[in-house]
């Protein structure tokens, strides 16, 4: 086993802060840094120095539980199968709710290494202010456990909420962190990828409504002055194929070197995932489809692992913690604009595979809040960054797109607010378009691209 500098450094600190007991070690890494195997080694260190009897690790989904079953049991060369004879178990924090007094009991009768894998899931300083999983911990966990050790790749909550086990210090109430290892770090190491970031505009929008036509000249404007949503431009049939065309290109271009390259889309729902399958299969591309609903997805996401398959459409199965190194290029059309998902589905593509010089690609339409989280990226990489607009295509699109779908992240209904006839044409429209409905989108605009190669 060999271990990164980072990740030497992260156990080293680990192991001096574990020399008084009931301790707890939060650490920050950039995701797709390693964080599995320093905690799995760190582990190892701890049962082989009999310093502790178990250890038990609670992660976001049963895709990662898996993956750190795989990582404990590789390091230590024990089983972690949770039953009679094992070294300990891999859970999810979903699963904490079903727990009874005799699995708590253990860690009262032994002492227990507990890994909290994304910790910024649990939430709460007390039962008071805690979430479901937060609660938990404080109840079971918090005060009785040997040793603590939370990771992250963002110590943060979209809800402000404080993070479990975690220490707030100072004024600003700033989190406190006892190892750090950041992207530019990570890039620098040739940990991870450099981000290649590409965000999909139009210079003219145009929404009809009762007869009236207003023009937008870009995204942010759209969404800001017209009634309809961000929803129904990701929902657009031909955005999806401008997002989808740049990315089957960026990919195709990848395999050339490295013929396992794969591509992840992130939907905004089951309908909307089907959508973007039937649109990549008319632009010649063959893609799965992983949701909750298929049967086993686990095993679907770990066949995609490992194989050579070119495309996988996921909604939040394949985000945080997912280990697929094999991703380079992601199409993100979700409908979740927070930091914290953006840049935990942007490591999924930067996990560096093979050499110091590969690069992760992220394309996605240029929502304001994803092109101000884009910018905080190149923040922590401060290298050149360029900004361009394409003129790759001379033709205009001319859109009239009748049927605007609401792709809901909550709800997989799909709700048909207008009817419509899909008509594209390049350059003028073969014939005149006579059904004009209460509301449509027209891209008549020239798409462009705002690049940030970091």
């Amino acid at each position: 086993m060999k271990l990164r500098n980072w990740q030497k450094k992260a156990i080293s600190a680990a192991l001096k802060k574990f020399e008084v007991p009931f301790s707890h070690f939060l650490c920050l890494a950039t995701p797709g840094a390693g964080k599995t195997l320093m905690a799995s080694a760190l582990a190892d260190i701890l049962l082989k120095e009999n310093r502790v009897d178990l250890v038990l690790c609670f992660s976001p989904s049963t895709v990662v539980a898996n993956d750190f079953k795989a990582e404990l049991e590789s390091i230590t060369g024990k089983g972690f199968s949770g039953s009679l004879g094992a070294s300990g178990s891999s859970l999810t924090y979903q699963s904490m709710r079903h727990l009874d007094d005799t699995f708590w009991y253990l860690l009262n009768s032994y002492r227990v290494f507990v890994i909290f894998d994304e910790i910024h899931h649990c939430a709460g300083h007390k039962i008071e202010n805690s979430n479901a999983w937060g609660a938990e911990i404080i109840k079971h966990i918090q005060g009785k456990a040997r040793y603590t050790l939370a990771l992250t790749g963002t110590p943060w909550r979209s809800d402000t909420i404080p993070i479990a086990l975690a220490n707030y210090v100072g004024d600003n109430n700033q989190i406190n962190v006892d190892y750090r290892y950041d992207l530019k770090q990570a890039i620098k190491d040739g940990v991870c990828r450099l981000p290649h970031l590409t965000l999909l505009d139009n210079d003219l929008i145009s929404v009809i409504e009762d007869d009236k036509k207003r023009n937008f000249k870009y995204i942010g404007e759209f969404l800001d002055y017209s009634s309809l949503s961000y929803a129904d431009l990701i929902g657009h049939h031909e955005i999806l194929r401008q997002i989808l065309k740049r990315g089957i290109t960026c990919l195709n271009e990848q395999r050339v070197n490295n013929s396992d390259a794969g591509g992840l889309i992130v939907a905004a729902s089951i309908s909307h995932a089907k959508h973007i399958q039937s649109l990549l299969s008319e632009l010649g591309e063959h893609s799965e489809v992983v949701t909750y609903q298929e049967n086993e997805p686990d095993r679907l996401i770990q066949h995609f692992k490992h194989s050579t398959k070119k495309w996988i459409i996921s909604i939040s199965m394949i985000s945080e913690g997912t280990n697929i190194p094999r991703l380079r290029v992601c199409c993100y059309l979700s409908l979740v604009t927070t930091e914290l998902y953006f840049r935990q589905v942007l490591g999924r593509v930067l996990r560096a595979q093979h050499d110091k010089r590969e690069i992760g690609y992220l394309i996605t339409p240029a929502h304001p809040r994803l092109l101000e989280f884009a910018g905080r990226v190149a923040d922590d990489v401060p290298h050149s960054i360029v900004l361009h607009s394409s003129d790759e295509s001379k033709n205009k699109v001319y859109l009239n797109s009748d049927k605007i779908e609401d792709y809901h992240s909550n709800s997989e209904s799909v709700k048909t607010s207008r009817s419509v006839n899909l008509e594209v044409a390049r350059e003028h429209p073969s014939e005149p378009l006579l059904n004009w409905y209460s509301s449509t989108i027209d891209s008549f605009g020239r798409f462009h691209e705002k690049i940030l190669m970091l």
